[in-house]
Parts: C-alpha cells; structure tokens; sequence
C-alpha cells in the first residue's frame, strides 16, 4: 500500500533493523500508513518525545489514532485485530487462535533470545530460561512449519510474518540454515508480494542513510 501523510497510522522506523518485521507486517495489511525513518546513529528514537511514546527508546513502534504500540508482538496483534479485513488474525473465538498467539509470542520470547544464547555464547542452564536452549526452539520451530504452508495451514497470518522475518534474520547470521524445513518456509514467506514491497521501502531508506564508514 502507498505510503501517505493523511492516515491514521504511523510507523517509527530505521533501516537494516529488526523494525522491518513490522515494515513488512504493515505492505502484509495493505493500510495506508505514514512511515517517519530515521538513522539510529541519529539519536531520535532516545529523545524525549520518542521516549514518552515508547520508553524503550526502541524501533518499530506504531502510532495508531494517537495511541502508540511498541514491542513487535503486540504491534502484530493489535494491527491484525484492527484490521480484520487484510485476514492476518483467527477471530477472538476462532479454535486456531490460540496457536496464532502461540506463534506471535514464540518469535520474540522463544527465538530471539535463543538467538542470543548463540550469538553470544551464554552458558545458562535450559531448566532455567524460558527459551529452553537454541537446539530446543530451533528443534521445535522445525517441526512448526514443517507440516506447511503456513503456521496455520493454508492460511497466512502476522504470525508468519514474525516466525519467517526471525527465521530469515538468523539465516543472514548464520544461525539458521540455508537449506531444510525452515529455509524453505522462509522461501515462502519471502516470495509475497508484501514482502518484496517492504524489501524496495528498507532498500531505499538504507540509502537515505548509508552506514557510517569506520577510519
């Protein structure tokens, strides 16, 4: 959907982050929505107005008729709730909910901190996080997307764009594979249309802001 200045909806965003997933998320609602980028060598998002919307000091957030969500779960949900038409949420009654929260909750609390157990070689015993270990999330991610297309079944929703944006970051890091189960359901993912949109928008506002060079 072609960003405008007249809408109810607001996204805070910097590029070659994280706050893609939501980027990709927002092309998925087909909304029309404001996108404010800016650098995070800049600063902005720890000012005291981006503060006060977001404490974090953190990127996405969403501004939806002046109320501000943060935190990229909750940003999923709220959205696809709002916008029941785009069909990215079961219904509140709809027996598949529960695994679509699942799901939601399960890229930002089970795989990213897994992610940070590789990354940074924590020793914490899996008794004692909720992430169990990276061989367990990646173990049990594996056998979510397996049975396919989608963590659902036939229906897509913001909980693939979450699970399959995760996936996607490990790959480009190296800690998931290139090749299996969970590759090819990233293929997937990243073959739509939103996705390829929201890739153009990231690509573009990259080169708004290049990367600082380092003497």
């Amino acid at each position: 959907m072609p960003e405008t200045a007249e809408t109810d909806l607001t996204l805070y965003y910097a590029p070659r982050t994280r706050a893609f997933t939501a980027l990709w998320l927002l092309e998925e609602l087909g909304q029309p929505y404001r996108l404010e980028s800016f650098d995070l060598a800049s600063g902005r998002h720890k000012q005291p107005d981006y503060l006060a919307l977001n404490p974090m000091g953190k990127v996405p957030l969403v501004v939806h008729r002046g109320v501000p969500v943060s935190e990229i779960g909750a940003i999923a949900i709220y959205l696809a709730d709002c916008y029941r038409d785009a069909g990215l949420a079961p219904s509140l009654d709809a027996p598949s909910r529960p695994a679509f929260l699942r799901w939601v909750f399960f890229a930002t609390s089970i795989i990213e901190p897994a992610y940070g157990e590789k990354f940074f070689n924590w020793k914490v015993p899996s008794s004692s996080v909720a992430w169990g270990s990276f061989a367990q999330m990646s173990e049990v991610v594996t056998a979510g997307v397996q049975p396919g297309p989608w963590l659902l079944g036939d229906t897509f929703t913001a909980a693939d764009v979450l699970v399959a944006s995760s996936l996607r970051f490990g790959q480009l890091f190296g800690a998931m594979p290139k090749e299996g189960p969970t590759a090819d359901y990233v293929a997937r993912a990243t073959a739509r249309d939103a996705f390829a949109r929201a890739l153009a928008i990231d690509t573009r506002e990259g080169e708004r802001f290049p990367p600082k060079k380092t003497a």
